[in-house]
């Protein structure tokens, strides 16, 4: 999520759990309540013209979806330092001259 830790510190986004229920009990029929857990991100929303509070927009999110996200932007940082390297090398070699 963008700019999840600015948020988070101005109290715009909160993270919660929260347990969905896929199919009530039933106890004449013998039917067992069928659930899961999701985890969520919450981020508080305002009218940009009044400034008034709106309703919540509620992201339901995966932890692997997260922890891959995680691993996409490290191997952008890794490829970025590397061209970074060749740059400063070649500025070094030009500087040489």
């Amino acid at each position: 999520m963008h700019n999840y830790k600015a948020l988070k510190s101005a109290s715009k986004v909160s993270v919660q759990k929260v347990k969905v229920v896929d199919q009530a009990a039933d106890e004449d029929a013998g039917i067992k309540e069928r659930s899961h857990e999701e985890l969520q991100v919450v981020c508080k929303c305002y009218d940009a013209q009044t400034g008034e509070a709106k309703d919540d927009s509620v992201r339901t999110y995966r932890l692997s979806e997260v922890e891959r996200e995680i691993a996409s932007c490290k191997s952008e940082v890794t490829e970025i330092q590397a061209k970074q390297a060749d740059l400063e090398e070649l500025e070094k070699d030009l500087k040489a001259l």
